[in-house]
């Protein structure tokens, strides 16, 4: 068994004993075994010391028995396979440090180059992982010694740490991807990373405008030149923001009627037909302005791509948007309006007309020296806690007599903030109510993917077939566009489900369709325009 004598440079013999061994990665190493040298050693450990040093050397080889074991049955596939790979080639394989982990992610070749946020979530979430390792692991170097054990040890911290559930999940998948690029032999990936399950999240769906919201965003948006036709662009074709923006000439076939496009997000060619409104925007736009259809737009999207959802957060409130604050404080304000507010006089009329009252008003002196402390103190710029605790009494007594005096003298006392204005209309929120989820912002429930949502709510709703939507929208999967992206009102619910159903199930009610026939056929026709007109609307309805 190779267990070591050491000596220090002077001839001294050092105080423990020293053994060689391969570790989890099959590196030799030769480290101190803890274990002290008691009695008398002999010359070299060929030979035999006293009976405390041989009781010593045993403590030692078990130490190192223990040790050489460990790295014996930690050694799993990857081990062994770079082994064969070694002895057949000659080259020897390394495994990705943990302290290199952000680099090494990278510099994976890939189809497309990861966006800047996705790149800095990554390498936050890896480095928070390094660090951890660092920390609480320091003998874990490399990739492929990391076991399940401790990745469930990062995922502890994280919950500990409050993360909401999107973020755990998001941290896991990135540890995943990380394993199965760099290290999927590794335990932590075949024992815990591969199998185990995300946490359920409350997912925030984009709700689809109705025709009278989208009337009140493409007016509110009729003079942005910027954010008018790239609204419409989203609203015909479902494109995503980033794909609107950088929209280019040699993607768009005006004579034939067709946008052809290669999406940024999943790299799916799509054709998408060019409805009148589009072409209406397009028509505006000269086409030697540059390779992208809206200049303005593409060059603010490189720079800056929030910059165009701060400026539809604009145009929708102008629409009637509101946040779910402002929506909480008109709901409150509904059920409890709020009392006509005190008129606002100069300081010095309100000093007088208050001293003026508190002398000449009937009361006991101890209450009108309180009233007049109470008073001075605040017109001096004191505030009510303040006042409170010199006078030895409440807040809420403090507040009561300066309510006292307000009422009295007619007049506004109290330093107010100005409420924040609410719209005169409001038609719906942009964000979620707050639930119970832990998240840095509320989801967006009315935003850019909501034009998306809108095409494929009301495409679907109109009976145009689910393969025609996914070839617009470019999804590879029906279950992604019901679960996330059909979003039927309850009237465009019940109006489609009517329409779809046979006569038996409605108890012999017409549909739309049939009452708007009959009331056009019995229309009289007394002119040439009536007659064409007639046979124009009887020809737009849908066959019955």
């Amino acid at each position: 068994m190779p267990l070591e004598l050491r000596r220090n440079r002077d001839g001294t013999l050092r105080p423990c004993f020293y053994g060689r061994y391969q570790d989890k990665t099959g590196k030799l190493k030769c480290a101190n075994l803890g274990v002290d040298i008691q009695g008398c050693p002999p010359e070299s450990l060929h030979g035999t010391g006293d009976k405390d040093f041989e009781a010593s050397r045993k403590l030692a080889e078990n130490k190192l028995a223990e040790l050489m074991e460990e790295g014996r049955t930690s050694r799993g596939a990857r081990y062994w396979a770079e082994k064969v790979y070694e002895l057949k080639s000659g080259v020897r394989l390394e495994s990705p440090t943990i302290a290199s982990l952000p680099v090494a992610w990278a510099a994976i070749p890939r189809k497309r180059p990861p966006s800047a946020f996705y790149l800095s979530y990554t390498q936050a979430a890896l480095s928070r992982f390094s660090s951890f390792i660092a920390e609480k692991f320091p003998n874990v170097k490399e990739l492929a010694v990391v076991t399940r054990d401790h990745v469930r040890a990062f995922m502890e911290t994280e919950n500990k740490r409050g993360v909401s559930a999107r973020t755990w999940n998001g941290t896991i998948s990135v540890l995943r991807a990380v394993f199965r690029h760099l290290e999927p032999n590794a335990d932590a990936y075949r024992s815990y990373l591969l199998n185990t399950p995300g946490k359920v999240m409350e997912t925030v769906h984009r709700e689809p405008f109705s025709a009278e919201e989208i009337k009140a965003v493409l007016d509110a948006a009729a003079d942005d030149e910027l954010m008018r036709p790239l609204i419409v662009t989203a609203l015909c074709t479902a494109m995503r923001r980033g794909d609107c923006a950088l929209l280019k000439w040699s993607s768009v076939d005006l004579a034939a009627g067709f946008i052809t496009v290669k999406t940024s997000k999943t790299g799916e060619t799509v054709e998408i037909p060019i409805l009148p409104a589009l072409r209406t925007e397009l028509s505006r736009i000269p086409r030697g302005s540059g390779e992208h259809v809206f200049t303005e737009a593409a060059a603010m999207y490189h720079k800056n791509p929030d910059g165009l959802n701060w400026r539809l957060r604009d145009i929708l409130s102008k629409a009637g948007f509101v946040d779910a604050d402002t929506a909480e404080r008109a709901d409150n304000q509904k059920k409890h309006p709020l009392k006509p507010s005190l008129p606002v006089m100069p300081a010095e009329e309100v000093r007088r007309r208050g001293l003026a009252w508190i002398d000449g008003a009937k009361m006991t002196e101890g209450k009108r020296g309180r009233l007049r402390a109470v008073f001075e103190g605040y017109m001096g710029g004191k505030f009510m806690p303040q006042i409170a605790r010199e006078l030895s009494v409440s807040k809420g007594t403090v507040s009561g007599h300066i309510s006292e005096i307000e009422t009295a003298i007619g007049a506004a006392i109290v330093r107010r903030q100005e409420p924040a204005l609410i719209p005169a209309v409001i038609r719906g929120v942009t964000q979620a109510k707050k639930g119970n989820e832990q998240r840095s912002r509320r989801g967006n429930i009315k935003g850019w993917h909501s034009f998306r949502t809108t095409f494929i709510t009301l495409a679907l709703s109109a009976g145009m077939p689910m393969e025609l939507v996914r070839r617009v929208t470019g999804h590879t999967t029906v279950d992604v566009v019901l679960k996330h992206y059909f979003r039927p009102g309850r009237e465009q619910f019940r109006v489609a489900l009517q329409a779809a159903m046979p006569r038996m199930l409605m108890n012999g009610a017409k549909s739309r369709d049939e009452q708007l026939k009959e009331i056009i056929e019995g229309m009289p026709a007394k002119t040439m325009k009536m007659k064409k007109d007639k046979a124009r609307a009887l020809g737009l309805l849908a066959p019955v």
